[in-house]
This record gives structure tokens, C-alpha cells and sequence, in this order.
């Protein structure tokens, strides 16, 4: 697993690879993208926590619901990732 950036060298590495116009792109893509998916999947595991003793069947089914937008969320990340990624064709 890769070691987690910490803020001000995340900022750091922003600053120095990206134009302001890129960098605005890219806090959209992943606001409209990614922002609500993840404030979903927090509220969700809440859920789950507070239904676990006294609703162990909504907990469940809240689970497994929570897994499947967890798969979706890490399935846009790989996509991301990719269609950043340089091939190896290119100069």
C-alpha cells in the first residue's frame, strides 16, 4: 500500500505539476465524481454501525449495499488512473 501524502506535500506536488486551469479540472472531476459517492458510503457505514445489535438483517443488507458503492468508487479510480497514466507509445 502506498504511503499516505501528507497535506502540505500533496499540496507541494499539486503546485509544481499542475496549471491552475488543470488543477480546477481536476477538483471538479473529483467533487462531482467522487465527493458525494464518498459522503454516502460514511453515512452508510454509519447506519450499519447503529443497526448491527438491534437490526442485524437492515445491517446486512446496508453492507452490502456499502460494498457495492465501495466497488463502483474503486472502479472509477482505476479508470482515473489509467486514463492518466502516459502509455508507453507515447514519446
Amino acid at each position: 500500500m502506498a504511503k499516505t501524502l501528507e497535506p502540505e506535500e500533496l499540496l507541494r506536488q499539486i503546485d509544481e505539476h499542475l496549471s491552475p486551469d488543470s488543477r480546477l479540472w481536476l477538483a471538479d472531476l473529483l467533487h462531482d465524481h467522487l465527493g458525494g459517492r464518498i459522503t454516502n458510503l460514511s453515512l452508510q457505514a454509519e447506519i450499519v454501525l447503529r443497526a448491527w445489535e438491534p437490526r442485524p438483517d437492515m445491517a446486512l443488507n446496508e453492507m452490502k449495499a456499502l460494498k457495492s458503492q465501495l466497488d463502483e468508487v474503486s472502479a472509477f479510480l482505476v479508470n482515473l488512473v489509467r486514463a492518466v497514466t502516459p502509455s508507453s507509445e507515447e514519446p
